[in-house]
């Protein structure tokens, strides 16, 4: 049930359009699969813990023009593919490090062990979206330190006592998951993770659900520095996340920012037209949309249960 339900996430935006599979998904084989064995495709390929073995073998360094290709190549697969399952149905695979994913011959990648995931609801995907897209606005001034911490508290994150400036602090944990490789940390805090000034040591309660997404977007930010790649976790992410909160929120209820709402993402004409007469056709059109975004939830609940 699990894997198939990630490969049916990875292939929808959150639109509920379609897509070509961004990575293979092993599926269970019909007839052979029980409650104590379980068949499942094969998946000839090289782990990626493997790659810069691999590499050496076929005489590619990773650093070189075409290692970076083929790594662009991994990215993009990854991004897409958790960018889907986040901002789509919210069905995520939980366990995405580098043993569990594999390169294939050509450069597909494929993802495996779907025995760990997680489901996002409604309220935690709108709360992915607004921090992502906080994240790649980010440009250090105090208003968008207060917009991330707020984002980050909004998960249910807590600090311990006497942190210093609790805001930046969890600003902090937003860009050291989603933020730019050479974002400056505000508050003096460190982005080594290990490191005494590391916000991650002012955590005092951290969500299932947020450590699902870390791994993932942490393991992406680790592979593309491996690799030698310019990758922005949270710019691939954004017009997901604009397209999220289209679907899935109404401006009457929802408690983004005005900048985060539908009517700032997307340009859409007004019932009256450009000459203040009422068109029945935009009329329709709206009440299209929000028919259309009923579905993706009523969609999206069904996949859940």
């Amino acid at each position: 049930q699990s894997s198939v339900k990630v490969a049916a996430s990875i292939r929808h935006d959150p639109l509920g359009r379609e897509l070509e599979e961004p990575l293979v998904v092993p599926q269970p084989i019909p007839g052979l699969a029980t409650r104590r064995v379980l068949v499942m495709d094969f998946i000839k390929g090289t782990p990626l813990s493997k790659l810069e073995q691999k590499a050496k073998e076929l005489g590619i360094e990773l650093g070189s023009t075409a290692g970076k290709v083929l790594g662009r190549r991994i990215l993009e697969a990854l991004t897409t593919a958790y960018g889907n399952m986040i901002f789509s149905s919210g069905f995520i695979h939980g366990d995405p490090h580098p043993g569990n994913i594999f390169v294939l011959e050509g450069g597909r990648v494929a993802l495996i062990d779907c025995g760990q995931v997680a489901q996002l609801y409604r309220e935690q995907r709108l709360n992915v979206a607004e921090t992502i897209m906080a994240a790649a606005s980010y440009d250090g001034s105090r208003e968008m330190i207060k917009t991330l911490a707020d984002c980050v508290r909004s998960f249910g994150v807590t600090f311990f006592d006497g942190t210093d400036d609790e805001d930046a602090c969890a600003a902090s944990v937003a860009l050291y998951l989603f933020g730019e490789k050479d974002v400056e940390f505000p508050g003096g805090y460190a982005k080594e993770e290990f490191s005494a000034q590391s916000p991650l040591r002012r955590l005092a309660s951290f969500p299932t659900e947020l450590v699902l997404l870390g791994r993932a977007s942490v393991l992406v930010k680790g592979v593309a520095a491996r690799l030698g790649v310019d990758w922005s976790v949270a710019r691939k992410w954004e017009p997901l996340a604009k397209d999220a909160i289209t679907a899935l929120c109404a401006e009457e209820e929802c408690r983004l920012p005005s900048w985060a709402l539908p009517t700032a993402v997307q340009n859409r004409p007004s019932a009256e037209g450009a000459s203040g007469r009422f068109r029945f056709k935009e009329a329709a059109r709206g009440c299209a949309q929000m028919v259309r975004r009923w579905g993706l939830e009523k969609a999206a609940s069904l996949m859940a249960s």
